[in-house]
């Protein structure tokens, strides 16, 4: 019975870590060259 609550514990963990991770490459997809790299190259031209 242990090891079912366990592995049942384990799966929701490990679902919510694959559907977080996808919906980072989502979002990370979603956005142009521009908004990625802005900051960067904001610091880059101040050099």
């Amino acid at each position: 019975m242990r090891r079912l609550a366990f592995a049942i514990a384990l799966l929701a963990v490990a679902s919510v870590g694959i559907s977080a991770s996808f919906a980072a490459v989502h979002h990370a997809k979603s956005l142009t060259f521009a908004e990625r790299f802005a900051p960067a190259l904001e610091l880059m031209a101040k050099r």
